[in-house]
């Protein structure tokens, strides 16, 4: 009775994974996370922020610096830039083979054209979260 029992579980339990890979389902998950997003006017050679600013003038470069921790291996951040809750631009980066390290975007001058609230968000992979959202001024 017990044999029976055990089978029959491990047959429930063998279709249910192969269900869920016919279904394409992704198993992925990742410890991967940003940290300690500041708004900066610029990045030294260490790629650490030169300043923490939250304002910024019109038709400036916009950087935000950040820390990525326990990223695998081709792990994609995706910088989403925001101004007055309008998408400006999206760009995404890989770390390559980097798993913790400073990482930073940036918003060009040429889309800080006018004054408001701006905001970027920073995902890891295809997350529908961003691990952060920082907001600033343009003046």
């Amino acid at each position: 009775m017990k044999k029976n029992k055990l089978v029959l579980t491990l047959v429930i339990i063998t279709l249910m994974m192969v269900s869920v890979l016919f279904m394409g389902a992704s198993c992925s998950s990742t410890t991967a996370n940003v940290s300690n997003a500041v708004m900066t006017t610029g990045v030294d050679d260490n790629s650490m922020p030169v300043d923490n600013v939250t304002e910024f003038p019109v038709n400036s470069d916009v950087y935000v610096a950040a820390e990525l921790h326990n990223a695998p291996d081709d792990t994609n951040i995706k910088f989403i830039w925001y101004q007055d809750g309008q998408e400006l631009d999206s760009v995404t980066i890989s770390n390559g083979t980097v798993s913790d390290a400073p990482l930073w975007g940036i918003l060009p001058a040429d889309l800080v054209s006018k004054a408001g609230n701006y905001a970027v968000e920073i995902y890891i992979d295809d997350r529908t979260d961003p691990d952060t959202t920082t907001e600033f001024t343009v003046k």
